[in-house]
């Protein structure tokens, strides 16, 4: 291109989000491998010399063509296995919160709840900007998916604890909290097994440590502030909140007033601060979720 260079054209355009994703020949009379490979580099689709045979560039561009069509039909197949695959794993993740709830519907209305005040607070934090490095799309959609496992480890509770009517003694209470680290343990075999499946890792993180407190008084690692995954510290205050609201077979539920009060007033020592901030500011869906699952209504997605 005589008195334009062709490289910072490529460059130019490549660089608009509305032309990056069209394929480029470079059509040029340089005749040099230094040139082609330059191109090529850059991403050029092809270099094609001067002077050119048209059928012979026409072939070219076909075969272009129909990689291009073959690349589309590889990348919609692997999508939709992809889905498939999730799919699975998510039906699976949801007949696992199920055995517990078999054994315990106490514990399994609180995993269908829970999951739902993690999937609000964790929006609103997204939408605030808290942790906006951490909270990534492919974040956002492991920590929901993983919520509905973070009391899995319940499974490994004897009915005598898990079922028992009144308040626990000192030994129980120990033996009840195992389930953190049984959960831990149960999910970390699971990643061992399986192929690099990140929301596992999340789910590890979150029924491991949503009982971690951020002043450090929590169990089963005494984990304080940032040592503590954001996972479990968002769960922490979902976790809470609905042991504070939902009535078992040991108390009656607060007020949903009250329950947001004893939340507030644990920022900082149960409870990160920013992330108290976020439930403050949307406590009041916190509350409709509450009030629909204990009327025993349906919520429609």
């Amino acid at each position: 291109m005589p008195n334009i260079n062709g490289y910072e054209i490529f460059k130019t355009i490549k660089s608009l989000d509305r032309f990056k994703n069209i394929p480029i020949i470079f059509l040029t009379t340089l005749n040099d491998v230094e040139s082609e490979l330059k191109c090529l580099k850059l991403g050029a689709l092809d270099f094609i010399r001067k002077p050119f045979v048209p059928e012979l560039m026409l072939s070219r561009i076909n075969i272009h063509l129909e990689l291009a069509s073959y690349r589309k039909k590889l990348e919609f197949l692997v999508r939709e296995k992809t889905e498939t695959i999730e799919n699975l794993q998510d039906s699976m993740v949801v007949g696992l919160a199920e055995l517990v709830e078999c054994r315990d519907g106490e514990t399994g209305g609180h995993i269908k709840r829970t999951a739902k005040y993690l999937e609000i607070l964790v929006y609103a934090m997204a939408e605030a900007g808290v942790y906006s490095d951490i909270l990534t799309e492919e974040y956002i959609h492991n920590i929901i998916r993983s919520a509905p496992l973070h009391d899995i480890g319940k499974i490994g509770i004897s009915d005598g604890i898990l079922l028992k009517r009144g308040s626990f003694d000192e030994n129980e209470r120990d033996y009840m909290e195992q389930h953190t680290t049984l959960g831990g343990i149960a999910l970390q075999k699971v990643i061992d097994a399986t192929a690099d499946e990140s929301f596992l890792y999340v789910a590890k993180d979150m029924a491991l440590c949503h009982h971690e407190k951020w002043d450090g008084t929590g169990y089963p690692l005494g984990l304080s502030e940032y040592n503590i995954p954001l996972c479990a510290r968002i769960m922490a205050i979902a976790d809470v909140y609905d042991a504070l609201t939902s009535e078992c077979h040991y108390k009656k539920p607060y007020l949903h007033s009250k329950a947001v009060e004893i939340i507030l007033s644990s920022s900082g020592t149960h409870f990160e601060p920013y992330i108290v901030d976020v439930f403050k500011s949307i406590s009041d869906k916190f509350n409709v979720i509450s009030e629909l699952y204990n009327q025993n209504v349906e919520i429609i997605e």
